[in-house]
């Protein structure tokens, strides 16, 4: 029988497909971030440890950021601090683009990165509350494709851009925040608990809690754990752009490696774009944390194609890899922790997430590039792949502990 894996889709809430299109057009302009290793590496001259440093005192400024963020978004309108912190990070994203690259242009983007960090519980918070929570793999899913079709358009001219034109991206990354900001003001609509019917309510997000976040964290220790575990898988995620960048302008030179980045980035959309409906639909019928081992596992083969690799070919490959383990984790991480956290600490919780990942990004780039400076690259690729299996074996552990905590999570309901 003919499958048409684009019809899954079908039948969400209209904010759905409006987070859809706002994440397509904010990911247009969002190339900078990936590209920020390169600026200070290329355009600003600072070597791998002086770049990790500069992350880690930024990881800092940001940490207290995403606390504040997270209670906000428990306690207040989320659409008013979206709105309110977006025009703030805008107007930074500005001045960046009217000054010479420097010191100073990294002290406007770090603010300009603070408010938009602050800003993310109440945006994530948000869309969960816009849908149901049986849809929640494919509402995850369909928003990721959304940014990853605007990423790749914006990658293809990343590369040209951050060497020929930096004010401009500046400029762009700020109108394409500005603009998903109004299609989320306007058009996403939180669903109502009266509206859901009684089978599509799950116990575990419904009920209201007056327990602190750290007292929900201890008696859903699963949650806890996998939120632990995010340091280790941000720090192997996010290697794909500190040393990838790094490896590919010293082998191919600060002219042609960012471009030839920019290149193997548009591929990694491209591959996201025609795998995800197919891995959505393939694996609707595994639980969440079977695809995180599953991503992890694939992390770690795809890093294990770069040692002593230096033909380009060879970074198609390894993005391939690397891109089917990024959406199997994307369309299962955000799903599982929905389903879990109650909807009154959705906020809080979120923000203790982003500060763990800081962290693994932080310090994995602390350790990468003092090991990449000190023995080369086949020793950094080498540490990511231990990390990744290690993080691969807990995460299984864990997966037995959830199933005893949460049972009617793995109750097989009939496909829809």
């Amino acid at each position: 029988m003919k499958i048409n894996i684009f019809k899954q889709y079908s039948g969400l809430s209209k904010s759905a497909y409006v987070l859809f299109f706002a994440r397509l057009v904010t990911s247009m302009g969002s190339f900078i971030w990936p590209m920020l290793t390169l600026i200070m590496s290329v355009k600003l001259g600072y070597s791998e440890k002086e770049i990790a440093l500069i992350f880690l005192i930024v990881s800092i400024v940001f940490l207290p950021g995403t606390i504040i963020g997270g209670k906000l978004a428990d306690r207040f309108n989320k659409k008013k601090i979206i709105i309110f912190f977006d025009l703030i990070s805008v107007t930074f994203f500005v001045l960046c683009a009217l000054i010479e690259p420097g010191n100073l242009m990294l002290i406007f983007f770090t603010i300009a990165g603070l408010f938009a960090t602050m800003e993310g519980p109440s945006h994530e918070a948000l869309a969960i509350e816009a849908s149901l929570p049986k849809e929640r793999d494919k509402f995850f899913s369909l928003t990721y494709l959304g940014f990853n079709i605007g990423f790749i358009i914006g990658a293809a001219l990343g590369g040209f851009l951050i060497t020929n034109h930096l004010s401009l991206a500046f400029i762009i990354d700020g109108a394409t925040t500005i603009t998903s900001t109004i299609l989320i003001i306007l058009f996403v609509v939180p669903i109502k608990r009266e509206t859901i019917k009684e089978e599509d309510v799950n116990k575990y997000e419904d009920a209201e809690h007056k327990d602190t976040s750290i007292g929900i964290l201890k008696r859903r220790k699963s949650i806890l754990y996998q939120i632990l575990l995010v340091a280790v898988s941000a720090f192997i995620y996010d290697q794909w752009v500190f040393i990838i960048p790094l490896h590919m302008a010293d082998i191919f030179g600060t002219v042609n490696g960012p471009l030839f980045y920019g290149f193997i980035a548009s591929f990694n959309g491209f591959v996201v774009i025609i795998a995800t409906p197919i891995l959505t639909h393939a694996f609707r019928k595994v639980f969440e944390i079977p695809k995180v081992i599953t991503a992890l596992i694939l992390y770690s083969l795809a890093y294990a194609f770069l040692i002593n690799v230096d033909q380009l070919a060879m970074f198609f490959v390894f993005v391939f890899l690397f891109t089917i383990g990024e959406i199997l984790n994307s369309i299962s991480f955000n799903p599982f922790l929905s389903r879990r956290i109650p909807s009154t600490h959705r906020g809080r919780i979120n923000s203790y997430i982003g500060i763990f990942a800081f962290m693994g990004t932080i310090l994995g780039k602390l350790l990468i590039g003092e090991l990449v400076s000190a023995y080369g690259f086949n020793t950094g690729y080498s540490t990511i792949i231990v990390f990744s299996v290690m993080a691969a074996f807990l995460t299984f552990l864990n997966y037995q502990l959830d199933k005893r905590l949460f049972p009617d999570l793995y109750i097989k309901t009939e496909e829809i």
